[in-house]
């Protein structure tokens, strides 16, 4: 018999995972039914003892509510025959009916939550000054590793919680992002229903993966993303990659905070422009070497950093940012300016 319901039990459960898109309400249509049905099972049972046993109401509903709730004071109780029939159909079968339906509902919406969580379809919309990652047409684990790490160690990101956007894993995360105990959205990010999943209103920070990183068309996609996120009210500081250079005011006038290009070798880039506005443009200009370059000159040099790098620039030679130490061979950026060093070349920033 247990073997029969158990098995019942799971194909009414499976029929809920095909039919239920939102745990959520379904769970809440669940307990008001079974609020309906205690609310039934009350009225029908104070009638009957005031019909069978001629209660009046206050008596009535007082014995009704401390059998249904099993405390049984013994005051009063059912003396006729009919009395006591209603009391065992109504109370006692009707309760065990109601408890069961309450329980499996309970069960059911557990494991319907978790499937949701895990598959990506669960709305987390309640969730308040979070960070919202839009991943692109295929994202990298250890892309978004590095990533969400950088958020997690810098002082004005860390703390928040993580809510990644993506199609690229088949709708259960990897191992390795798990471990970061991120919350995983199935979808694009210029769907107005992903978007309400992510709690898009009340995020704090939201980083827009370019769609593919070489072809410019993604800007066209994050133009869209943004324009959808400003029309649900949010505030957040929006970080949008940008293939082509020439889009970069177009996603500004549409409300991003900071745009810069696609560097998946250094997510890093993305949290500290966030930080450190203006940040990018430099980094940028000495990847790309269309403005100021470093330059290595070599020869020995011994002194003051200070010194060192107030000579070079009162000389309009450019201005040092890093030594090859003499000794150890090592690379030692930006010193101490009282730092007495030995260097047998120079890492210069100029034109």
């Amino acid at each position: 018999m247990i073997a029969v319901w158990a098995d019942l039990r799971r194909r009414k459960l499976h029929k809920r995972r095909i039919k239920s898109g939102n745990p959520e309400r379904t769970a809440r249509i669940s307990g008001l039914i079974a609020i309906v049905y205690i609310m039934l099972i009350i009225a029908a049972h104070t009638l009957a003892m005031v019909y069978f046993e001629n209660f009046d109401y206050g008596d009535s509903v007082w014995l009704t509510l401390t059998s249904l709730t099993t405390v049984g004071y013994g005051d009063i109780s059912a003396a006729t025959t009919m009395g006591r029939l209603s009391t065992i159909l109504i109370l006692y079968i009707g309760g065990i009916f109601i408890v069961g339906k309450m329980a499996g509902d309970y069960f059911d919406y557990q494991s319907l939550r978790r499937d949701a969580i895990k598959n990506g379809s669960w709305s987390w919309y309640k969730m308040q000054d979070h960070i919202i990652i839009i991943g692109s047409k295929r994202d990298s684990e250890l892309h978004l590793s590095r990533l969400i790490t950088e958020c997690e160690k810098t002082d004005a990101t860390k703390g928040r919680s993580v809510i990644l956007v993506s199609e690229s894993f088949d709708g259960v995360l990897p191992e390795t992002l798990h471990e970061f105990d991120i919350k995983y959205v199935k979808g694009r990010g210029n769907s107005p229903d992903v978007l309400e999943k992510t709690g898009v209103k009340n995020s704090a920070i939201v980083v827009i993966l370019a769609w593919e990183e070489e072809d410019q068309i993604s800007d066209g996609y994050a133009f869209d993303v943004i324009c959808r996120i400003r029309e649900t009210g949010c505030s957040a500081k929006i970080v949008a990659e940008c293939v082509n250079d020439d889009n970069r005011q177009r996603l500004t006038n549409a409300g991003a905070t900071l745009v810069l290009r696609p560097i998946r070798a250094y997510p890093e880039m993305i949290v500290g422009g966030l930080i450190n506005p203006g940040s990018t443009d430099i980094l940028e200009n000495l990847f790309t070497a269309t403005g100021e370059r470093i330059v290595r000159t070599e020869g020995d040099l011994s002194g003051s950093w200070a010194d060192i790098v107030s000579n070079h620039v009162g000389q309009d030679l450019g201005t040092p940012v890093a030594y090859r130490d003499a000794e150890s061979g090592k690379i030692v950026t930006a010193p101490p300016g009282s730092t007495d060093i030995s260097a047998n070349a120079l890492f210069v920033l100029g034109g």
